[in-house]
């Protein structure tokens, strides 16, 4: 049997037309064909249906997609598509006709085993592997002319809002990325991006559900003009259709919300598991900041990406945000500026002070800079080491921000070196893009102490820059340790909880054994030095029911996220066993466990 493999990358429809080299193919939208005969085969994409139902701060994800070979020969599809970095996967499943085929977890290398053992055999086959935290790849083998293919994939996900806000996030493109290896896949390295107003030619279904045990206040869909409606104080549904919209996948789907008085749900979730293992769920709202007045003075290096992935709106809008953040600045502050590409330079040899006339040269710097537009490689590594090493203003707490679209493949190098040089900085970032590289972004701002932040749109710029004027200004709790009293935990995440800087609830997950019963309290330093204590009653929880089974596979990704997330590990390192056992234990998709699914009837060409 002939089998023909395709390499498709979700959004690539304008990527077959204007970005491939002249000896590529191309066949149908989205796919990136290397068969030769490619003109006799087609296996299109035709819909995509997502829905979400969100109770409280946790979302479950249903994505269904369904494909159909509508060529002469049986083919072999692999397709790449995103996810949100902080989702648990937990599920797939393939359906062909009327069968429906569950996928099961294994070892990584046992189920590549499996599915090609089963391609070989005729036997139409499924796999699911993890190639980054939010880059996944379905390869489904044996697909026969006239077959509709039918894969579902499920995932939770636990919302942690930021300055009352919550946001949930769907990513819907993988973006280029920049490689200074030449050993990487060429359709990992290419842009995806449609150009903006392109067409897609599948079908696509965006819905939520979304339910909260507070009123809600406001929900808006930042990305999509979609469809809303509120069905009661703490209800409301959301559609977002290519029906109405046929470019609405060439950018992710954002959704905020606000509960009324901008409170947070704060509380705790249990869940009594069958399995003799009961997991937790800790939010609780921190106290008011501190005014500015009782804050040591701060120095600010601003380390920019104006490599060629920038040109346009992403750097324009990084200068815009640079002169908000700027003009934000306290007259006791500092700053600096390096700007990278394939190479770096500064602003200045040493730190600047933040009085209005370099305030307002650097500016015009910056303005410049973005005219000229972007261009070069993105050598984050080498702008990064530069800026740890710059110097720096003594007595003074030091912030390095990093802006960028984030679109780079060694991201573990970038989160090794500042995890392990940072010294005493804190260090934050900036993704600006329709779709930037959250894995990077996150993973920067989660091993530097500090708190991403996301710019899809102009717009946005400016009020994101207020927001994080807002978070760095004052250090909200320093010092922070949760204590228990009468419940027994363990296996907590995160291990040791970082200062918070921001409006947003300490989360923190767990196991406990026992009964439900006692307390559990955090500690800290407030901003203006007076101690901090707040306290939730364990029964007063267990009350209000423990049946949360998503707890359990999100404390699972939360480990997995703690091991092998923002780290490079070797093949002899414990934390891959680690994260191997999490997968296989809890049924959870990481670098080292895959999902396969296998067909066991052997199918041929022209028989059922």
């Amino acid at each position: 049997m002939i089998i023909h493999k395709l390499s498709l990358t979700l959004l690539a429809a304008s990527l077959a037309i204007t970005t491939l080299n002249a000896q590529d193919k191309t066949c149908a939208p989205y796919f990136h064909v290397t068969s030769e005969e490619c003109s006799t085969d087609a296996f299109p994409l035709k819909s995509t249906d997502t829905r979400v139902t969100i109770s409280g701060t946790i979302a479950q994800v249903e994505i269904r997609q369904t494909y159909a070979n509508t060529g002469a020969t049986p083919i072999e599809a692999t397709y790449v598509f995103p996810g949100s970095t902080r989702s648990a996967v937990h599920g797939m499943e393939m359906k062909i006709g009327e069968k429906i085929i569950r996928a099961t977890i294994r070892k990584k290398k046992k189920a590549r085993q499996i599915y090609e053992k089963a391609k070989s055999e005729h036997k139409t086959t499924s796999l699911l592997e993890q190639h980054r935290p939010n880059v996944f790849q379905m390869s489904v083998a044996n697909i026969l002319p006239g077959d509709e293919v039918e894969i579902l994939l499920r995932y939770s996900e636990h919302l942690v809002p930021t300055n009352g806000q919550y946001t949930f996030v769907m990513p819907t493109v993988v973006g280029p990325r920049f490689s200074n290896s030449a050993s990487h896949d060429k359709y990992w390295l290419a842009n995806p991006y449609m150009e903006k107003g392109t067409s897609t030619p599948t079908t696509f279904e965006f819905n939520m559900d979304l339910r909260t045990g507070l009123p809600l206040k406001q929900v808006l869909c930042s990305s999509h003009n979609s469809a809303l409606h509120y069905l009661g104080k703490q209800h409301a549904t959301l559609n977002i259709s290519s029906s109405t919209d046929p470019t609405c996948m060439n950018r992710d789907i954002i959704i905020r919300y606000r509960l009324a008085g901008n409170k947070i749900e704060s509380g705790l979730l249990l869940h009594k598991d069958s399995e003799d293992e009961n997991f937790f769920l800790l939010n609780i709202q921190p106290p008011a900041r501190v005014t500015p007045a009782d804050i040591t003075p701060r120095d600010y290096l601003f380390v920019v990406d104006v490599s060629g992935s920038m040109n346009g709106f992403p750097l324009k809008t990084a200068a815009k945000l640079f002169e908000k953040l700027a003009l934000g600045l306290r007259k006791n502050d500092s700053f600096n500026i390096l700007l990278f590409a394939g190479g770096s330079r500064v602003y200045s040899s040493t730190p600047v002070q933040a009085n209005k006339e370099k305030i307002a040269a650097a500016i015009a710097f910056m303005r410049t800079r973005s005219r000229r537009g972007g261009s070069g490689g993105t050598q984050l590594l080498d702008a990064l080491r530069r800026a740890i090493n710059m110097p720096e203003t003594e007595k003074k707490s030091r912030s390095i921000i990093v802006i960028t679209d984030g679109y780079i493949n060694f991201e573990a190098d970038a989160f090794d070196l500042i995890r392990n040089n940072r010294g005493n900085a804190n260090v934050f970032c900036f993704g600006i893009g329709s779709s930037v590289n959250r894995h990077l972004v996150e993973g920067i701002a989660r091993v530097g102490g500090g708190e991403p932040f996301v710019v899809t749109t102009p717009s946005e710029a400016a009020d994101t820059a207020r927001q994080f004027h807002e978070y760095i200004s004052s250090p909200i709790l320093t010092h922070v340790r949760i204590h228990t009293h009468g419940f027994s935990t363990d296996a907590l995440q995160p291990a040791h909880i970082q200062d918070v800087f921001a409006n947003r609830p300490v989360t923190v997950s767990g196991k406990w054994s026992g009964s439900p019963t006692g307390y559990i309290t955090l500690t800290g330093i407030t901003g203006g030095g007076e101690k901090y204590e707040h306290r939730i009653d364990v029964a007063k929880s267990a009350a209000n029911g423990m049946h949360n089974p998503s707890l359990r596979t999100l404390w699972a990704r939360e480990r997995v996220r703690e091991l092998s997330d923002y780290a490079k590990l070797s093949e002899t390192d414990e934390s891959i066993r680690e994260v191997t056992s999490l997968g296989l234990t809890y049924g959870l998709l990481t670098p080292y466990t895959s999902f396969v699914a296998v067909d066991e009837t052997p199918r041929t060409p022209g028989l059922p």
